[in-house]
């Protein structure tokens, strides 16, 4: 059910939106052949989060975040350093950009305006959150 108050309906329909966002984005994932900690070694490969903050937060042992960074050097996705190749980016955009159009869908019956009007209430809170450095985002 949905909560009467309208910060609680913002938090809740932003909560969906991030669910309905997640599932296209491990869909994506799964066509592309990565795992999940896969998944996260490609996240650290791509600068915007520390590797130690990611295998500690969804608890893979070091073997098991070795193995995915093995498993991606023999698939041609990251170099000897753990760096993306050329095609490790290009699978990781690819992803990317399939997570996008997925989940525009979400988002047409609010059109250009509302997803602007979105925007402007919740970046200060997501900017808050990220700034705060509780989640080891940079």
């Amino acid at each position: 059910a949905w909560p009467d108050d309208p910060l609680l309906v913002l938090w809740h329909a932003q909560s969906l939106l991030r669910e309905f966002r997640g599932d296209i984005h491990i869909a994506a994932m799964c066509a592309e052949g990565i795992d999940g900690c896969e998944a996260l070694v490609t996240h650290a490969a791509s600068g915007d989060i520390e590797s130690g903050v990611l295998q500690a937060s969804r608890a893979w042992s070091d073997d098991g975040w070795q193995a995915a960074v093995e498993s991606l050097k023999s698939k041609g996705h990251l170099d000897d350093d753990g760096a993306f190749t050329t095609k490790g980016r290009a699978s990781r955009q690819w992803i990317e950009d399939q997570t996008d159009v997925g989940a525009a869908i979400a988002y047409e019956p609010i059109g250009e305006d509302g997803c602007d009007r979105l925007r402007a209430l919740c970046r200060p809170m997501s900017k808050a959150i990220v700034e705060s450095g509780g989640f080891g985002f940079r």
